[in-house]
């Protein structure tokens, strides 16, 4: 009995096992990537070295779909990367447009391209660099994820007519699993680049509410035709600067400024004259204050100043200052020429309070609002101290 033909089938058969495993094996390679890598070119690398690991070929690379009418070399594994002989990575980025050669038709065409003899193909385009000899056969195979290709891989060997029917039916079977990897990774990570979008988004609208919320803060206390501090401000502020003056025994005094007579500019000059005038002494006032004074505008033509750690007489000498101040400014409108005097009425921390008065912020207030009218009614632009007039108020109230 003859027995070489069974012993030939035998052969194939067991051929064909070992390169059902090996092809195997290239896809268990496939499977264990992980689609959250962060560089694509990498992910494909690894792809592509499992590839080449277990299959008889020479060289293997990805082309990508870019624009519609480039493929771009994302990367590419022969066996001398495998064998540490390359000294240098393949330039990555090349492009090859889509009109042309065997990968521009498995693109256009959605199909595999073979060619078994690249020397006398036509339809073979050599890329800029390659060595002309190196490729004898070559398969283009379109990465394809549903009707969308994504790109081409390429698969060559140096011998003519090397490709079989089982290796084109492998490879196309890991062409598809290349394309759900990519468009797993693909999507993964569009989204996360909608997520990192979407975060910096909300980033940005909770800094711009943000800004919005300290703004309107601002606003709340500051006097927006001014620039001064506000009641809102004034109130919490130099009530605690009180209660600390009181607790350490420190000096304390309050400065309440009137305008005289700033009816009159509003009604001959008009209101815009007299938010001119305020701007102006606003600035003016500022520069007279220490750091730690608290200066706002109570309203109208009425300031007033609290200065913690200052005595009585330190605050009649800022009081004085003020008061020059303000006549050393002057306005022209409609060709006259504009001065403001101020009345000002001056209190501070004393021995002298009433048995069961409880010492705050309004009773310092009242006394400093009472030397202001006292000013008002001895003729204006003077300086009233409520200590000085404290006496003749208590006689007439009684």
């Amino acid at each position: 009995m003859d027995r070489r033909p069974l012993a030939e089938s035998f052969r194939e058969t067991n051929q064909s096992l070992l390169e059902l495993l090996d092809f195997l094996s290239a896809l268990h390679e496939l499977s264990r990537l992980d689609a959250t890598e962060t560089d694509r070119a990498t992910l494909i690398e690894g792809a592509l070295k499992g590839l080449t690991d277990n299959q008889d070929l020479e060289r293997c690379s990805v082309f990508l779909l870019q624009d519609e009418q480039w493929l771009v070399n994302a990367a590419g594994c022969d066996w001398r990367d495998l064998m540490g002989i390359t000294q240098d990575k393949k330039p990555r980025g090349h492009l090859f447009p889509v009109s042309e050669g065997l990968m521009g038709a498995a693109v256009t065409q959605a199909e595999v391209q073979y060619c078994a003899d690249c020397a006398t193909d036509p339809r073979f385009v050599h890329l800029p660099g390659a060595r002309l000899s190196s490729i004898g056969s070559l398969i283009c195979l379109p990465i394809q994820q549903g009707k969308e290709v994504l790109g081409v891989l390429n698969v060559s060997h140096p011998e003519k007519h090397h490709f079989g029917e089982a290796q084109l039916r492998m490879l196309r079977l890991f062409s598809k699993f290349l394309a759900q990897l990519l468009s797993n990774w693909q999507y993964l990570h569009q989204m996360e680049r909608l997520v990192q979008s979407r975060t910096q988004e909300l980033e940005r609208a909770l800094e711009k509410a943000k800004e919005l919320q300290q703004k309107y803060e601002t606003l709340s206390v500051v006097d927006d035709l001014t620039g001064l501090h506000n009641r809102r401000f004034f109130f919490p502020e130099a009530q605690a600067a009180l209660s600390r003056a009181i607790r350490h025994q420190q000096p304390f005094s309050l400065i309440i400024f009137d305008l005289d007579h700033f009816k009159q500019i509003n009604d001959i000059y008009g209101h815009a004259a007299g938010d001119r005038v305020l701007k102006d002494l606003a600035v003016k006032v500022s520069d007279q204050i220490r750091v730690g004074d608290i200066l706002a505008r109570f309203g109208g033509e009425e300031f007033v100043l609290a200065m913690p750690n200052t005595d009585l007489p330190g605050a009649l000498i800022l009081a004085k200052r003020l008061r020059q101040a303000l006549q050393e400014l002057s306005w022209t409108f409609s060709h006259d020429i504009i001065t403001v005097t101020a009345s000002i009425g001056l209190s501070a921390l004393s021995a002298r309070v009433p048995e069961g008065i409880v010492l705050s912020l309004d009773y310092i207030l009242s006394e400093a609002d009472q030397a202001l009218y006292y000013s008002k009614h001895a003729g204006r632009d003077c300086i009233t101290i409520f200590d000085d007039i404290a006496e003749f108020l208590i006689a007439e109230h009684f």
